[in-house]
């Protein structure tokens, strides 16, 4: 019968202020659930059965496990010890009872502290004393009422490896991502040393041996029988020598086989280890070259930029662009109009002052007539800016302007030009400077929409591929695993893995090769020992051949029934995972794939999870790849003929799970193990009336659920006023 956890007790462990029976949970076959919000005692409760099998503690910290030796002080309530005096000892126990079939066990480990000073520290282990309780261990018939202690060392073992064997504790006893490490698919002997531990096949091996070694035994007495007689042949002695060489050269081959198995084990292992490194390294590669090609054009982008940006000053002051002139279309206008003006009033004036002498001739000319100056430049340059057209040289035009500026004075009497100097200069100096900017007035702010669009062009361009550079960095970051983030590393990753690659090719080479003489042996050692049988002497006694013949039929049968129960075990194990799998996916919206098990060139298992083409599936769900190592793990329990014989303790198993996944997982659960205890949170909701959410009232209307606890801390408390309160929340 399995051995079934019926209560758990707590005195002054962690956050369980007060004694062992305020403390208590009770628990029966099924499936029971303690439902806790964070900090509401889930862990401490799982450290409770930590300290009883391995002396340990999860240091929730440092996320490590720590001898309970070192951190009794941290264990003990802060409560406890807060309201401690001096010299007061404080106990801190876990108590454990369990049964099976005929008895009932208790198992508690405890110690006690003792406060040295008043104003003691509560995690200073110097102020306080600790002393340590050995394992206590009491039992008492199933039927009477008291229970008798256990002090014989060997039978408290026993007695404590009845609740769950040593080798079997990893399987039942494991937190959150632990779940990963109970079958790690990417360790090629993982599955197969969790099926030889939950499974009997290891039995069909050991007589395979012991078959093996009584057929050697028979063979060895039978040969030693015919050579001590006398009648004996000597072709029976050759043959015989001939055999014997054969049966060496097949151990030879053996130790071979087991070490190209071993080779073939640690390459499988490198190749496992390497694979993802080296899609990783591919990943990160292409996208480094993606990354490489953005940057090429981000620089080239940003040198159209930098050009345009250091061209902008030039374009307010450049003929071609004279932008300095923006909006300068009304000031020439009002330029002219004054200039003509001030030219008018002056010629007025300097004609009232001419007239005066009546010896001056006064010569008026239009008012836009250009000075000397300005004549002469557009003699030399070919253009009047008077009208703003060309006037080349012995043209009618140029002919005129000469005319201007080479007038005869007439009669006796003095020509005065009035307008000549008095800031004439001034004023051509100014229609010179200007004149290559006004003609482009007008076109300035067209000119200046199209630099800003283009400058808003390479921007948004710029933008575009920093967004993007950005995108491929952040999505090859989840590709970098530990410090290995230069090409160098990647590369020789690449050359690692295929190096692995080919050393597995041909260990499995060998492997088949080995395997091939190995069988090419085993016939020409039959063929001998039947030649042999047919030369053995007349008076060779029966019942050693008798002997012989047995024995070797039997180690043959054996021989035969392990590769037949492992290839059968084979078969079910995968029509147990992918029922168990559908099962526990049943829920989830999306459909799972197939798992698939194989037999390897060194007769292990291999797994591998394809969809409905054969094709590997990758890329799942955190949820869906810890469902796959539960579905597994179920399966392995599933095939093994005796069933499961321990309690399933797990604290939150399913933090990476949605409500669909947890909701398959109770309910496979109950099917495989006799006995499960989950610490969860994940079915806690404080706006419910019982503090259960949907699921979790689903869960306690279901007949495979026996018990739900729910861990409360009262609120508005400080650290040393904390401790955990619990209760049973009824059907």
């Amino acid at each position: 019968m399995a051995s079934i956890i019926n209560q758990i007790s707590f005195q002054n462990f962690f956050n369980y202020y007060g004694p062992l029976e305020d403390n208590t949970y009770e628990f029966s076959t099924g499936v029971n659930i303690v439902v806790a919000d964070n900090g509401g005692g889930k862990s401490k409760f799982f450290n409770g059965f930590l300290w009883i099998f391995y002396d340990e503690i999860l240091d929730s910290d440092t996320k490590t496990r720590k001898t309970i030796k070192n951190q009794a002080v941290k264990v003990c309530s802060d409560k406890a010890k807060y309201e401690a005096i001096v010299n007061d000892l404080i106990d801190c126990n876990v108590a454990i009872e369990f049964s099976d079939n005929r008895f009932r066990y208790r198992i508690c480990k405890g110690f006690r502290i003792k406060k040295l000073k008043s104003d003691a520290s509560l995690i200073d282990g110097s102020d306080w004393q600790v002393f340590f309780k050995g394992l206590e261990v009491s039992k008492r018939d199933i039927q009477l009422l008291e229970f008798h202690e256990v002090y014989d060392e060997d039978e408290q073992r026993r007695i404590l490896d009845k609740l769950i064997q040593p080798n079997l504790r990893e399987y039942s006893l494991f937190q959150g991502e632990e779940i990963d490490k109970l079958i790690d698919f990417n360790q090629a002997d993982s599955l197969n040393r969790a099926v030889k531990t939950l499974t009997d096949i290891n039995k069909y091996e050991e007589l395979e041996k012991i078959t093996k070694y009584v057929a050697d035994r028979a063979e060895k007495d039978l040969n030693e029988k015919v050579s001590s007689n006398d009648t004996a042949s000597q072709n029976y002695m050759i043959k015989l020598g001939e055999k014997e060489k054969k049966k060496t050269s097949l151990t030879h081959e053996l130790e071979k086989l087991k070490s190209y198995e071993h080779s073939y084990t640690e390459n499988k292992a490198e190749v496992d280890r390497l694979e993802t490194l080296n899609e990783n390294a591919e990943a990160r590669k292409d996208f480094d070259d993606k990354i490489k090609e953005q940057n090429n054009k981000f620089k080239s982008i940003k040198e159209d930029y930098d050009r345009l940006v250091e061209k902008l000053n030039e374009r307010f002051f450049d003929g071609n662009f004279g932008w300095i002139a923006m909006g300068c279309g009304k000031e020439i206008v009002s330029f002219k109009e004054k200039l003509n003006r001030y030219r008018e009033e002056r010629i007025l004036k300097k004609a009232a002052i001419l007239s005066e002498d009546k010896h001056n001739h006064i010569n008026l000319l239009p008012p836009d007539s250009p000075d000397t100056v300005t004549l002469q430049t557009m003699i030399e340059r070919e253009h009047c800016y008077v009208c703003n057209r060309e006037a080349k040289k012995d043209t009618e035009e140029w002919k005129h302007i000469v005319s201007l500026l080479y007038r005869k004075e007439s009669g006796q009497n003095k020509s005065v030009q009035i307008f000549k100097n008095d800031l004439n200069d001034f004023f051509g100096d100014i229609q010179l400077g200007a004149q290559s900017y006004v003609g482009r007035i007008e076109g300035i702010e067209n000119s200046i929409l199209r630099t800003r669009e283009k400058e808003q062009d390479l921007l948004d361009r710029i933008t575009k591929v920093k967004d993007k550079i950005k995108s491929l960095k952040d999505e090859r970051s989840h590709l970098i695993i530990g410090d290995e983030d230069n090409m160098t590393d990647a590369r020789q990753i690449m050359a690692q893995y295929r190096g692995a690659l080919s050393r597995l090719q041909k260990s499995e080479d060998d492997i088949v090769k080995s395997k091939t003489t190995i069988e090419s042996l085993n016939d020409l050692i039959r063929k001998d020992e039947f030649e042999l049988s047919r030369m053995r002497p007349q008076d060779t006694p029966k019942e050693y051949e008798i002997h012989l013949d047995i024995a070797s039929d039997i180690r043959n049968a054996a021989q035969r029934t392990r590769v037949r129960v492992f290839n059968d075990m084979i078969l079910k194990l995968e029509k147990e995972a992918n029922q168990h799998f559908q099962n526990l996916i049943k829920y989830n919206e999306l459909a799972g794939g197939i798992l698939k098990f194989d037999k390897n060139p060194r007769g292990t298992i291999d797994f591998n999870y394809v969809d409905e083409e054969g094709n590997e599936v990758s890329g799942a769900s955190e949820g869906f790849q810890r469902m796959k190592v539960l579905a597994v793990l179920m399966a392995i329990i599933s095939v093994n003929p005796y069933g499961y014989l321990y309690p399933l303790l797990a604290d939150a198993p399913l933090s990476a799970f949605g409500q669909g996944f947890i909701k398959g997982f109770f309910e496979e659960t109950e099917k495989v193990f006799p006995q499960s205890i989950i610490l969860i949170k994940d079915l806690y909701d404080i706006e419910s009336e019982n503090k259960l959410n949907k699921l979790g009232n689903e869960l306690l209307n279901n007949d495979s659920v026996s018990t739900i606890y729910l861990n409360q801390i009262p609120g508005n408390l400080k650290q040393i006023e904390v401790y955990t309160e619990h209760k049973k929340i009824p059907k």
